[in-house]
């Protein structure tokens, strides 16, 4: 491939990957340009030092935090070093109070001495002081079953959850993605079965969100019961097995006007299920616990990263490219997400680099609050209405630390041939597959759903949803930095070419009206 690209690197050429139908256009991918990326990228690549300060110099980034301002702050100084125009950080709206956690000790005391393997949840409140309490549990499928419960729960450690199994892996995950996945042409659509489809998810979705309500009740009569009863803190289990600590945060504690919520670990799962079996049994557990943690009040609103490579005949037409900053606290939020961040980053970085001046103006932005629901994304997208037209597509990374493999259309079977052509250039480098489908989950959906042409780029999944994604192990030592710097070539070339187009990107029909 790099023979091909040496000679062919005199002009710039078109791709044609396979015999396209008459009516799609053929893309000029300027072969030199790719060419001059790729060696920028592999041989110059400043990604693993960017990488490293992200996660080990500032560290977790949790939304509202002093580490999340200092990544806005941190990444907007690096794209001013680079050259880089309209660098702003700018604020998307109240996301509430920031949190940080200060300092956790905990031990169960009997039935027998052990070190309790835990964290706090974001949002968490602290206690006062170290605690010395038996755990009890509590058990509820409505409000009306914690009656019970009232008297019982002062000065308690509470676990809210039954034990959760834990199964071993009888068969081991696939840590890159199966070539016979990527390239299994898709089935084709049948209108009917869409309609089925539809109808089905529909029924299901009213079935979660029933589901979803009556557990919210209970949580929150539960909350508010532990609060009037002053309990001591509460455990959960983590959601993953062999010690792996992962959990999530408290919303309620982003309130500036409500009290602090009652102290919460999640717990690594054999040890959670060791008490509660415990508890059960009769046999008395006491556990001594010190959490410390942090609010922040002063400013309640959060922020987006983002910068631009102005463009020239098309600089009023904008290809963005995004990652979500933001991280859950539990470790360095390496692959979730500033993996994706810092690859996005070192995207940009290498097309000033090279001094590319695109047609259109090619914008970064690093969102944050993506973790409590893509809202710094979703925000951005409803406050820049003017600009939905202009943005000819928007692309994303947030799936871990694979190198790319393709992208999804996101049902827009009008971007295949378009990324076909694009990509070509990079089959020597894994990537093969255009594929046809949905992905959700991540920051393209807030341009999708706006109309925009949104795409996530399709990642090797390498320890992403099995050890990493939002887990005390998410650290720099799990990131394949070769993986990242194969995405930052990929995605500048991608980018670059797209700003090139003398069409911006064809856009999905509009979903049909519904009565």
């Amino acid at each position: 491939m790099k023979l091909v690209f040496r000679v062919a690197a005199i002009a710039a050429v078109t791709v044609v990957p396979t015999a396209l139908p008459a009516q799609v256009a053929q893309e000029s991918v300027d072969l030199a340009v790719v060419q001059r990326i790729r060696e920028e990228g592999l041989e110059r690549s400043q990604l693993p030092a960017l990488a490293r300060h992200l996660t080990e110099v500032i560290g977790p980034r949790l939304t509202g935090s002093p580490q999340m301002k200092q990544a806005n702050e941190w990444t907007a100084q690096m794209f001013r070093e680079w050259g880089l125009a309209g660098v702003t950080v700018e604020p998307w709206g109240e996301f509430g109070r920031g949190w940080e956690r200060v300092s956790y000790s905990g031990r169960i005391l009997s039935p027998f001495v052990q070190p309790l393997h835990a964290q706090p949840v974001g949002w968490t409140g602290s206690t006062n002081g170290t605690v010395t309490a038996e755990a009890v549990v509590v058990k509820a499928e409505s409000a009306e079953d914690l009656t019970q419960y009232r008297g019982k729960l002062r000065g308690k450690i509470v676990l809210l959850q039954e034990a959760p199994d834990v199964d071993p892996e009888w068969e081991p995950e696939a840590r890159r993605t199966p070539l016979d996945e990527l390239l299994t042409p898709s089935a084709p659509v049948d209108p009917g079965a869409r309609a089925r489809q539809a109808a089905e998810q529909a029924e299901r979705m009213q079935e979660v969100r029933a589901r979803f309500q009556r557990t919210r009740e209970v949580r929150q009569a539960m909350s508010e019961l532990l609060s009037q009863e002053r309990a001591a803190v509460i455990l959960t289990p983590s959601s993953r097995n062999f010690g792996v600590i992962r959990g999530g945060g408290n919303g309620a504690g982003r309130d500036a006007k409500a009290p602090d919520p009652t102290p919460e670990l999640v717990v690594i799962r054999e040890q959670y299920n060791q008490i509660y079996r415990n508890v059960e049994a009769g046999i008395p557990v006491r556990i001594e616990i010190n959490v410390q943690n942090r609010f922040f009040s002063e400013d309640l609103k959060a922020y987006n990263t983002l910068a631009e490579l102005p463009g020239t005949d098309k600089a009023d037409e904008y290809v963005m490219l995004g990652a979500h900053l933001d991280s859950w606290h539990y470790g360095g939020g390496a692959t979730d997400n500033a993996a994706g961040s810092v690859v996005m980053m070192e995207a940009m970085r290498i097309l000033e680099a090279l001094d590319l001046r695109p047609r259109r103006t090619i914008r970064i932005a690093l969102w944050s609050g993506e973790e409590q629901g893509l809202l710094g994304s979703r925000n951005w997208v409803e406050q820049h209405p003017e600009l939905h037209g202009q943005i000819s597509a928007y692309v994303n990374v947030d799936n871990g630390t694979g190198k790319i493999r393709g992208v999804w259309d996101q049902m827009n079977e009008k971007a295949i041939p378009v990324f076909e052509q694009i990509l070509w250039p990079f089959r020597d480098l894994g990537v093969v597959a255009v594929r046809h489908g949905n992905t959700g989950g991540t920051d393209h959906l807030s341009f999708d759903r706006a109309g925009i042409p949104g795409f996530n780029f399709i990642q090797d999944p390498i320890e992403y949803g099995i050890r990493t994604h939002h887990t005390y192990v998410d650290t720099y030592d799990n990131l394949m930095l070769e993986d990242l710097q194969q995405a930052a070539v990929v995605v500048a070339a991608t980018v670059y070419q797209l700003a090139m187009r003398e069409e911006m990107m064809p856009r999905k029909a509009p979903p049909p009206a519904t009565n």
